[in-house]
């Protein structure tokens, strides 16, 4: 926990000489926001004692900086954020109620990354190019369509935060153009409970429906080529072209099924594909 001289220290400021260590005036988080935005996160883990300076500081709209013998007036716009539901907090006795009358004008849920699915390629391009950026990299690696579609089964419990260690850690286990599903260390019961539940097999009844024939063929490998194709066009078919999905349903990767439609000459240009 941060010392309740330090927060206040950093909220309001100080004098030189206020306390050990102060060798000259130094400016807090409202001074330095005059006539802006002050932004403070994660205010539903303030401790009481500051909850109740705060408070003193947006109804008097001035602050004493530690070691100041007057108040100086200060105008900022105040915005808060929390993972806590800060009503529960004040019925627990672990957030000021006047406070929070206080600074509930205006309320915004920004909704989980569960709940913003649809988003995810273009929250999960702007973290991957500040990794790059910061690491160096460029041009930044790019999601595979298995990653993406893992991630947009998973669950995120631990929220953006919990995306930006994963795309982190791929980007180092990459080490390529592209981040496959594996590199995102979600581990097998994680990719299990992301990922849509299998269709049966189409390879099975794709080989019994082959004609039969007494004939041997003349070239087995070529035989067994034009099953594999016959297998992998009717996947796609099902799947509207979707060559994640139509290889999940076969137990491939994307990568193994880009690998045979290349082999095969199966075209991956019809609408629909990944």
């Amino acid at each position: 926990a941060i010392p309740e001289q330090l927060l206040e220290a950093e909220f309001f400021g100080y004098r030189k000489g206020a306390f050990t260590g102060a060798q000259e005036d130094r400016a807090g988080f409202f001074q330095a926001a005059q006539g802006g935005t002050l932004f403070l996160d994660e205010i539903g883990d303030l401790p009481l004692a500051m909850q109740s300076k705060l408070l003193r500081a947006i109804q008097e709209r001035s602050v004493r900086p530690i070691g100041a013998v007057s108040e100086s007036p200060v105008n900022v716009r105040l915005v808060s954020a929390t993972h806590k539901d800060l009503a529960t907090e004040v019925q627990a006795g672990r957030f000021r109620q006047d406070l929070f009358y206080r600074l509930n004008v205006i309320q915004l849920r920004m909704p989980p990354l569960r709940e913003r699915r649809g988003d995810l390629p273009v929250i999960c391009d702007a973290v991957l190019t500040r990794i790059a950026q910061d690491a160096g990299v460029w041009p930044p690696p790019r999601l595979a369509d298995d990653a993406l579609a893992l991630l947009a089964g998973y669950g995120f419990p631990g929220n953006v935060r919990e995306l930006e260690n994963l795309l982190h850690r791929a980007v180092t286990l990459a080490g390529g153009e592209f981040i496959a599903a594996a590199d995102l260390g979600l581990g097998e019961d994680t990719v299990a409970d992301a990922l849509p539940p299998a269709p049966a097999p189409l390879a099975a009844s794709a080989v019994a429906e082959a004609p039969a024939s007494s004939t041997l063929p003349n070239d087995l490998v070529a035989y067994l080529d034009e099953v594999e194709r016959t297998v992998l066009v009717r996947a796609l078919e099902q799947h509207r072209f979707n060559r994640t999905a139509a290889g999940f349903s076969l137990g491939l990767s994307l990568r193994q099924m880009r690998y045979r439609m290349a082999r095969l000459g199966i075209a991956g240009d019809e609408p629909g594909h990944d």
